[in-house]
């Protein structure tokens, strides 16, 4: 799009960098140039097309409205905007299909590879192993991942407690003590996020989230493959059907804030670190290694907090791999607010079909 700079970070340790002043929609005709697609006659040159035109009498659209406006109930949103986190406490914030699991999964497994060394667990515990059975490792010991990585604003709604410390299961001395940094997901905007602690943000090429967006969530909502037209759902979320806004402003909310950060830090005399982290998704699979490091000094909590090794950095980087968490699946096919969030929007459970290893896929 025009007015849109979007420099992928290809080495190690590099930043993302988006500018822009004018910003149009994402539209149909856009995606279609792009990606070669049919997608019909329209373009941005069209005329808007009259109320109730496709978006507004499509059922199947009007369902996945419905349904995904009730997806958290407003106490839980409520509940997780207001939240009072540590200072040391780390949201993962995304736009939806943007890495987030993936990036929950490499941040979990960092902070499994200090909780390893403070309790003094021997070093073949984080020694990554890439022969080990599904669940064998002691950095695997959840249900689901958001059991212990809650979601802010649908933790309420699943019976978690955001001030609650977080564990690991099992009789293990590592899981009586808890986890930190405390971790939680979150697709809020910079804007309505809870404030305090420390913030690791993913972006992605806006064409790919468009299209895994649109593969993702008429399934997740329980609707049928194909049953909203990829038009439709492009005007539909491009105009604000989606809970957490529009791509554009969820991006270059982050940005702002990273960028106002580090303006005030560079006026600071104290010593401090910017809140925010910006890594792209493009960066994370171009670079896994060198993106586990920079998330390794960003997750410290002490000061005595050492890098993370070589030997850590094959740990984090292989149990976070596509493979390695395929065979984990059900760990991270949001099971555990799946049920309850589908339950209470009315989704018949013959429709129960999304989420899945999508997400690992993804």
């Amino acid at each position: 799009n025009r007015g849109w700079s979007l420099r992928r970070a290809r080495q190690p340790g590099a930043h993302l960098r988006v500018s822009a002043r004018h910003v149009p929609p994402v539209t149909p005709a856009a995606i279609s140039r792009a990606r070669g697609l049919e997608l019909g006659a329209m373009s941005a040159e069209s005329p808007a097309r009259p109320a109730g035109d496709d978006v507004g009498t499509e059922p199947p659209l009007e369902l996945m409205r419905q349904r995904n406006s009730l997806m958290h109930s407003p106490a839980s949103v409520a509940n997780g905007r207001e939240f009072t986190p540590r200072a040391s406490d780390v949201f993962i914030v995304t736009y939806p299909k943007c890495g987030t699991t993936w990036m929950t999964q490499l941040c979990h497994q960092i902070r499994c590879v200090r909780h390893a060394k403070k309790l003094g667990m021997p070093a073949s515990a984080t020694a990554y192993d890439e022969s080990a059975k599904p669940g064998e490792c002691f950095s695997m010991r959840f249900g689901e991942i958001t059991e212990v990585v809650p979601w802010d604003i649908l933790a309420f709604d699943c019976d978690q407690n955001l001030d609650d410390e977080q564990f690991l299961t099992g009789q293990e001395p590592f899981a009586k003590t808890p986890l930190v940094p405390r971790l939680f997901k979150s697709h809020e905007t910079a804007r309505d996020v809870a404030r305090g602690a420390k913030y690791v943000c993913v972006a992605r090429d806006p064409l790919d989230v468009f299209f895994s967006f649109y593969e993702f969530l008429p399934a997740y909502m329980g609707l049928e493959r194909g049953a909203v037209s990829m038009e439709a759902f492009c005007d539909a979320i491009f105009a604000g059907a989606s809970h957490s806004g529009d791509l554009w402003s969820h991006f270059l909310g982050w940005l702002d804030r990273r960028d106002e950060n580090a303006s005030r830090l560079a006026e600071s005399e104290k010593k401090t670190e910017n809140d925010v982290l910006m890594v792209s998704f493009e960066a994370m699979k171009a670079d896994p290694r060198g993106v586990a490091r920079r998330l390794g000094t960003f997750l410290k909590t002490e000061p005595g907090d050492e890098e993370l090794s070589e030997t850590d950095l094959d740990f984090v980087v292989g149990m976070s791999g596509f493979e390695r968490m395929r065979l984990d699946a059900s760990k991270f096919d949001d099971h555990f607010v799946r049920r309850k969030m589908w339950t209470r929007v009315g989704i018949p459970e013959r429709d129960w079909r999304g989420g899945g290893v999508g997400k690992v896929r993804e």
